[in-house]
């Protein structure tokens, strides 16, 4: 993002709000909600909280049981895994297990095999029912199985249903995984009072900062200690941050007959790719100034913020950048009119979600430029750093 910071003598500039975050869900049976939305166990629906909303996002060929899923940050691009052998319908050259992971690419419309759960030592008939990568599109798989299984095969060693598993890529092939030796990733039955004994963990994401984790279980179940309610039913969306369980989201006319059975956060926010285009100002009428970028690299920039600082400042050797605008309104134009401030500032825009704001660009050393010093001073307080997909 050399070339996305873009400066102007005598002029300044203004940015704030957010964007509603959305989830994304796939039930375990047919689902009717109130609002008139069938939802099908072989399709992913975007929920957002404002309306409320159920969109169709996609449809998985071959109408498999959708298990768990995790949305790239590459826009459009998908992990899932299913209840059953399935080969999607012949978009697979041979079926998947309900122990693999299917990644579906959106630029070619077609499905591969992502994680070879054989390969990786998990045992015939377990069933990956939640899932997703921590880091990036890079990271580590953080799974969840739908019954306890041993690993490694023999060592006696159980994970439960509620627990998280890691594995470590080694190269870029389905078969090239490890179980990693930082496990369980999540222990249910330390976490807090415990997950009780008899619950499953059907559906997980990750969040930065303090919401941390999303579960949804399978039954009502109490989690202790709670900032939300005691008991947990069935469409209300737990968080755990290492020490309080809380209600992140009740999926609004979720019937209780429905599980959760996948879900996914919003994607990484990632950077406005300067390659795409630089940061560019215009005049306008009065002392205004007109911004346009690029879009971010990532699908999780639900939003972009707009920070101004100071020539004075980076001359000095320092930033002092601030927000002053956090909201590109929907539909997102990626272009602002702001006011500037008076002398030589520099401008920055950064994309951002609900759960936190992405790169604020790379400086001619070569470095990560800072976020904002203060957390006032910022559209969102946590950052997330991952490569651009």
């Amino acid at each position: 993002m050399k070339r996305l910071l873009a400066t102007i003598a005598g002029l300044g500039l203004a940015v704030a709000g957010r964007a509603e975050t959305p989830l994304w869900v796939t039930p375990d049976v047919r689902t009717l909600e109130s609002g008139g939305t069938e939802l099908l166990p072989w399709q992913i629906f975007r929920y957002d909280a404002a309306g409320p909303t159920y969109t169709l996002e996609l449809t998985v060929p071959g109408q498999p049981r959708i298990d768990a899923i995790h949305k790239l940050d590459k826009p459009g691009w998908w992990l899932l895994s299913v209840g059953a052998p399935s080969d999607l319908g012949g978009s697979l050259a041979q079926p998947a297990e309900p122990r693999d992971v299917i990644q579906f690419d959106a630029d070619t419309d077609s499905y591969a095999l992502f994680f070879c759960g054989a390969a990786a030592g998990i045992p015939p008939g377990a069933n990956i029912d939640a899932l997703y990568l921590a880091g990036g599109d890079g990271g580590d798989l953080i799974v969840s199985f739908e019954v306890p299984v041993e690993l490694p095969a023999g060592s006696g060693a159980f994970f439960e249903p509620s627990d998280l598993v890691a594995f470590e890529r080694q190269t870029d092939g389905c078969a090239d995984w490890s179980l990693s030796a930082d496990n369980p990733s999540f222990d249910a039955s330390a976490a807090g009072s415990g997950v009780p004994a008899g619950a499953n963990l059907t559906a997980t994401a990750a969040l930065s900062g303090v919401d941390g984790l999303l579960l949804s279980l399978n039954v009502p179940s109490e989690l202790a200690p709670s900032a939300g309610p005691s008991t947990f039913v069935r469409g209300q969306i737990a968080s755990w941050d290492g020490a309080t369980f809380d209600l992140f989201e009740a999926l609004s006319d979720w019937p209780a007959g429905s599980i959760v059975n996948a879900l996914s956060c919003q994607a990484n926010p990632g950077r406005v790719q300067p390659t795409s285009g630089p940061l560019l100002i215009g005049k306008t009428l009065g002392n205004r100034i007109i911004l346009s970028w690029s879009p971010s690299c990532a699908s999780g920039a639900e939003d972009y913020g707009i920070y101004e600082g100071t020539i004075a400042a980076v001359s000095a050797g320092i930033y002092d950048h601030v927000q002053i605008d956090c909201n590109d309104a929907a539909p997102l134009l990626l272009t602002e009119t702001i006011l500037p401030g008076p002398g030589s500032r520099y401008y920055l825009v950064v994309p951002h979600n609900l759960k936190d704001e992405g790169s604020y660009g790379i400086s001619s050393d070569g470095t990560e430029r800072p976020q904002a010093a203060a957390e006032d001073e910022r559209c969102i307080a946590v950052q997330n750093l991952t490569p651009c997909p």
